[in-house]
C-alpha cells in the first residue's frame, strides 16, 4: 500500500511515537544514537514502517497505535537496523539488476535474525532465515545469492534506505520542509553506532547481536590507503597550483647579469606544511613514538623542513625541523588541537597542508581550514569525531 500523503507527526503521534523509541533504546542502547537520528514523518495508509536514504522514518500512525509500544519498539530497531548496515549503498553494490524483492527478503532475514534471538518482542510474520529455507547468522549477500528470483511483491518493503527503489512518495533530498541527513551525517552517525556497538562488547553491557557486531567491526576497520599517499598527492596538487608563479629572490644572482646591476633569479614558491602533535596526558608513550616516527613521514612527503607545533590545550612556538629527533614534546596537560590548528594557520608563510598527530581525544575545529587538513590518529577510535571535510586516517603501525 502506498500511503495517502508524507506529513509531520501530531503531537499525540509523536508521543506515542517517543514510548516506542524508549523501548527500543531499552532493548538495543547501542543503536540509541541512530535511533535519535531517524528524521520521523507520518504517511497514512503505509501499513508499516519504512526508512529512506536520507534516514527519514515513516511511520503509519494506525500501525504504530495497533502494534503498540513494544512491537513498535522492536520495528523501530528493525528500521535503524536497515539504516546503519547501509543496506542502500549495498544494494547498489550487487551484481547485475538489483532484485530488490530478494534483497529484502535476504536483509529482513538477517536483521531479525538477530533481533529475535536477542528476545525482541518483533510481529510474528516477519521474514526469518528459516521460514526462507536458510541457516541462521547469515550475511545479507549470502542469503541474496542463495534465494531464487522474486515475483513482484505487493506489500510494502522497508523502503528506499533498506535497498528498495526511491518510492513517488518520498519527499526529495533536498526538501526544506521534510529534511533528512546529508552524506556527511549519515556516516558521522554511523561510526558513532558503530563506536558504540564496540564499548557495547568489551563492557559486556546486555547482549549484542552478532550481525550487529560483525557490521560494526567492519565498519571501524582501518582504512587500507597508507596516509603518506594522500598527503603526497596533497602536496602534488598544492604544488600544481603554483605551477607557473615565479618569485624573484637576491640570495643568489640571476644568470644574466647587467653591466653595473645585481638581478635577482627566479624561483617558484615551495609547497609547505605544518605538524601539530598532540602532547597531551592522554598520549602515550606508544602514542608519542608513532607521532614522532609520522613528523618523519611529513618531511619526506613535502621534501624539505617543516614546521612542527607541540599542543595540549595551549599551542608551542612553532619550530621548523629537518628530522623528527629535532621535535620538541612539550605539553602533558588537556587536549584541543584546535588551539594548534589555528596557531599552524598564522604561520607565514601559511601552510598548504597541516598534519594533526593525535590520538583523535580532541574537539576540531567547526569550519574548514585554509589548508588542507589531514588527521593522522594514533588509535582507531577517534576516526569517528574527525569532520567530514577533513582527512582522517590511522598511523602507519610500527615496523
Amino acid at each position: 500500500m502506498n500511503p495517502t500523503t508524507i506529513r509531520p507527526l501530531t503531537d499525540d503521534e509523536r508521543r506515542a511515537l517517543a514510548a516506542a523509541r524508549l523501548v527500543a533504546v531499552e532493548s538495543a542502547p547501542y543503536l540509541a544514537h541512530a535511533l535519535f537520528s531517524v528524521r520521523p514523518l507520518a504517511a497514512p495508509g503505509l501499513a508499516t514502517f519504512a526508512v529512506d536514504r536520507h534516514w527519514r522514518l515513516y511511520v503509519d500512525p494506525a500501525t504504530l497505535d495497533e502494534w503498540g509500544p513494544q512491537v513498535a519498539g522492536a520495528v523501530l530497531v528493525h528500521e535503524a537496523s536497515h539504516l546503519i548496515r547501509d543496506h542502500a549503498g549495498r544494494a547498489d553494490g550487487l551484481p547485475g539488476p538489483v532484485d530488490h524483492d530478494r534483497w529484502n527478503l535476504a536483509t529482513d532475514a538477517a536483521i531479525n535474525d538477530d533481533l529475535l534471538r536477542a528476545g525482541l518482542p518483533l510481529p510474528s510474520w516477519v521474514v526469518t532465515p528459516a521460514s526462507l529455507g536458510l541457516s541462521d547468522a547469515g550475511v545479507e549477500e549470502a542469503y541474496y545469492g542463495a534465494l531464487p528470483a522474486q515475483p513482484p511483491q505487493t506489500e510494502p518493503g522497508c523502503g528506499s534506505g533498506a535497498g528498495d527503489p526511491r518510492q513517488a512518495w518520498e519527499p526529495a533530498a533536498d526538501n526544506a520542509q521534510m529534511p533528512g541527513l546529508d552524506d556527511g551525517q549519515v556516516t558521522i552517525t554511523r561510526r558513532k553506532v558503530a563506536q558504540d556497538v564496540r564499548d557495547a562488547v568489551a563492557q559486556g553491557r546486555g547482549t549484542v547481536p552478532a550481525g550487529i557486531e560483525r557490521w560494526a567491526t567492519d565498519e571501524l576497520t582501518a582504512p587500507t590507503v597508507p596516509w603518506r599517499k594522500v598527503l603526497a598527492g596533497m602536496v602534488r596538487r598544492a604544488a600544481a597550483l603554483t605551477t607557473g608563479r615565479l618569485t624573484y629572490t637576491y640570495t643568489r644572482p640571476g644568470r644574466r647579469p647587467l653591466p653595473g646591476i645585481v638581478t635577482p633569479a627566479m624561483r617558484a614558491p615551495r609547497v609547505t606544511a605544518a605538524a601539530v602533535v598532540d602532547t597531551s596526558g592522554s598520549m602515550t608513550p606508544d602514542d608519542l613514538a608513532a607521532a614522532l616516527r609520522e613528523v618523519n613521514g611529513v618531511i619526506k612527503a613535502v621534501g624539505g623542513s617543516v614546521s612542527v607545533i607541540a599542543c595540549d590545550a595551549r599551542a608551542a612556538e612553532a619550530r621548523p625541523v629537518r628530522h623528527a629527533r629535532d621535535v620538541r614534546l612539550v605539553g602533558g596537560g588537556g587536549t584541543d588541537m584546535t588551539i594548534g590548528i589555528a596557531a599552524a594557520e598564522r604561520l607565514t608563510p601559511a601552510p598548504d597542508v597541516i598534519v594533526v598527530l593525535t590520538d583523535g581525544d580532541t574537539p576540531w575545529p567547526s569550519r574548514p581550514t585554509r589548508a588542507r587538513l589531514i588527521a593522522v590518529l594514533t588509535r582507531e577510535r577517534g576516526l569517528p569525531r574527525v569532520p567530514t571535510w577533513a582527512r582522517g586516517i590511522l598511523a602507519t603501525p610500527a615496523p
